[in-house]
């Protein structure tokens, strides 16, 4: 099995760009963007900014009016907490379909969670959020499921992430951590449990999800 992390396009590294900028505060809620402008800046042309712009619209991070433009978008609490039990629910079939297959290792897996658990060490946010997406879009991967892969695309986990990572106080250390159960049950051959781990590691973003605790278990990093 490949261990090749997928290439990356011009137009996601334009939206990746974006969305950091917006996360670092940079480009406040309502602050107009044009593709020239921005095309001219990051040295593209302006039909890899279009795509980000799409890209970008479609999990409602921006917004696009006519006679008006562009315009980074307030992504609220309730636009990310929206999205977290969709995605609770596709990682958990994830889980178990990858169980069920009998999937007991992993090194792309495996590798993906030990640079998560490397890059908290730094406390830099945002690497550890495109370091989780890598390790949750894997799993994605393993289940190979087409259908599951395209909705689980359409949520936009890097911007969710992203944003959910830079706006909330959030120990990174903690949230590395919390994947190994998740990486364990995923290898363990048991569906139930799972879907259960990957399920409820999700639902513990929900700011009105109460889910028990153990002592010493933090908030977590999706």
């Amino acid at each position: 099995m490949s261990e090749q992390l997928p290439r990356i396009t011009l137009a996601d590294q334009v939206r990746d760009h974006i969305v950091m900028e917006i996360a670092t505060g940079a480009l406040a809620p309502g602050s107009p963007l044009r593709e020239l402008e921005i095309a001219q800046r990051l040295g593209t042309s302006q039909t890899p900014v279009r795509e980000a712009f799409r890209k970008l619209a479609a999990v409602g991070l921006l917004e696009t009016r006519i006679h008006v433009g562009t315009r980074v978008r307030d992504l609220t609490a309730k636009d990310l907490s929206d999205a977290v039990p969709v995605r609770a629910a596709l990682e958990g079939i994830a889980g178990r379909v990858i169980a069920e297959r009998g999937v007991t290792e992993d090194a792309a897996l495996l590798a993906a969670l030990e640079h998560m658990e490397q890059v908290a060490t730094t406390g830099d946010r945002l690497a550890l959020a495109a370091a989780s997406t890598a390790f949750h879009r894997r799993i994605i991967t393993l289940a190979a499921n087409d259908s599951l892969s395209r909705s689980w695309e359409s949520l936009g986990i890097e911007v969710m992430t992203v944003m959910a990572l830079a706006h909330h106080d959030i120990d990174v250390l903690a949230a590395a951590a919390s994947h190994r159960p998740v990486y364990d049950a995923l290898l363990s051959g048991d569906p139930v449990r799972a879907e259960r781990e990957l399920s409820d590691h999700q639902l513990a973003y929900v700011p009105t999800h109460e889910r028990p605790t153990e002592e010493g278990q933090a908030p977590t990093a999706s």
